[in-house]
């Protein structure tokens, strides 16, 4: 297990116990090593597995048509990676490394385990998953209907609000190991567009994305840009504890 991972993002939004962080911390088996570029697994892969993205980011991304990609969600560590997969019997997703990565192969079986000795921490994932689905439905909304400026500022408050669940000394400063060709295939833009849009958040003083860092200069502004309804983590009392 890779000694620096932070179980601060699982943690803060699941209200789990050390118990729980512990039996998730468990989860993980072997590690995998990858650089940036490197393909984990591609679309339509057999036997699909997850993984539990230990360090770095990684993209999973659907090819449309004959090659046109469509990045559907980059995981950053805390993530646990291939979940939709469980549900089908090829894989969903390419998975590919944004940055150098690490992460931890779950057997399936473990998962399975999961449910029926710790319904709790099953419940805990659960909530997990769907907050991810809130996530990719806020994509979707913001895909089909805003402009250019509007879904490059939805994503940057995306990273910012993920991002600090790990580290919430995080503010206006924030690190993202991505490419304008991968800003372009997560929203659907062109990498021509998302530079000139890139240019136009830098010019209004909203925003400056450069080398791999986003520099947030008028968060209220870059909100409104956004267009997005502000999405509150509900309190997860009703859980039951463990020995309740």
């Amino acid at each position: 297990m890779d000694a620096g991972w932070d179980y601060e993002r699982f943690k803060a939004f699941t209200c789990a116990d050390d118990d729980d962080i512990d039996t998730f911390r468990r989860l993980a088996g072997p590690t995998i090593g990858l650089k940036r570029g490197d393909t984990l697994r591609m679309q339509g892969s057999p036997d699909p597995q997850v993984y539990m993205l230990l360090s770095g980011w990684v993209a999973c991304s659907i090819i449309v048509g004959e090659s046109a990609r469509q990045i559907v969600k980059v995981h950053l560590p805390g993530d646990l990676v291939g979940m939709p997969s469980l549900a089908a019997p090829t894989a969903c997703d390419t998975i590919e490394a944004v940055s150098t990565a690490k992460l931890g192969v779950i057997e399936t079986a473990a998962i399975g385990q999961v449910f029926s000795s710790n319904p709790r921490l099953a419940a805990l994932l659960f909530l997990v998953s769907q907050q991810e689905r809130v996530l990719l439905m806020e994509r979707l909304a913001s895909i089909g209907r805003t402009s250019a400026a509007s879904r490059i500022a939805a994503l940057i408050l995306e990273l910012r609000t993920r991002l600090r669940r790990n580290d919430p000394t995080i503010e206006n400063v924030v690190p993202v190991p991505l490419t304008q060709e991968d800003i372009g295939d997560m929203t659907g833009l062109t990498p021509v567009y998302v530079n000139r849009t890139l240019r136009q958040l830098r010019t209004s003083g909203i925003a400056t994305w450069r080398r791999g860092v986003i520099t947030i200069d008028d968060r209220d502004a870059l909100a409104v840009l956004a267009a997005l309804p502000q999405s509150p983590e509900r309190d997860t009392s009703w859980i039951p504890s463990r020995r309740g």
